[in-house]
């Protein structure tokens, strides 16, 4: 009775090693792919909250003339961001990319010197809203590690660069077509050139159509060739 005792303990501890070593060969096989799925839902809160910082900034230069916010904590500020929020990546802050990388100035821009300057925002002096440094443009994370997604051709979190870009408007589109142009109230012209406010006629009075007004007020009617009196 001993002898089957120790065997029936010792059958029962070699299923608990063999059911241990296939829980560590599963969990072996299924870290890897956890750790992926969390790394892209990091990834897809990095996209949200990068362009949650560069719609703000997009308002800040909208309602200060094209101007960019000095520091991120204005747009908490000012209310343009709900929060500052953290780079999921790191669990720190985002770094901010400076204006002065910027390619070229939007037309209007106080950087080029064309547009109103901005009011200075609360607790803020005007010098901090018009320059100095430039302002920042957009944000980016600190972390170099490689990314699983191809972000706008980007394979490293540091190179993802969330940057508000300004609506461009195509020289010379803007006029309808049929607008009214000056002298004329925006009709077709008439057969014989501009109409005349006289006439009601195809061309105005200068087709011979009938006027409004009395005897001697309008052009004399066209005579038929070859009709005598």
């Amino acid at each position: 009775m001993k002898l089957r005792g120790q065997s029936e303990n010792g059958y029962a501890m070699a299923v608990l090693l063999v059911a241990m070593g296939v829980m560590a060969v599963m969990m072996t096989v299924a870290m890897p792919v956890w750790k992926q799925m969390a790394q892209r839902e990091k990834e897809e809160e990095l996209v949200f909250r990068g362009r949650q910082y560069a719609r703000a900034i997009g308002l800040f230069g909208r309602k200060y003339a094209n101007t960019p916010p000095p520091t991120l904590d204005v747009l908490v500020q000012e209310r343009f961001l709900r929060k500052k929020y953290k780079d999921p990546i790191t669990n720190e802050d985002f770094v901010p990319i400076p204006a002065a990388q910027a390619a070229v100035s939007a037309p209007g821009s106080t950087q080029g010197g064309r547009g109103a300057a901005p009011p200075s925002l609360p607790g803020q002096p005007a010098s901090a809203i018009t320059g100095g440094r430039g302002g920042i443009m957009g944000v980016t994370s600190a972390s170099k590690a490689a990314s699983i997604r191809i972000y706008n051709g980007a394979s490293h979190y540091n190179e993802w660069r969330f940057v508000y870009a300004p609506p461009t408007v195509t020289p010379g589109v803007g006029g309808a077509p049929g607008a009214a142009v000056p002298g004329g109230r925006g009709g077709p012209p008439g057969r014989g050139g501009l109409p005349g406010p006289g006439g009601r006629g195809p061309g105005g009075p200068d087709q011979g159509g009938p006027t409004r007004g009395g005897s001697g007020g309008g052009p004399n009617p066209p005579v038929a060739p070859g009709r005598g009196r």
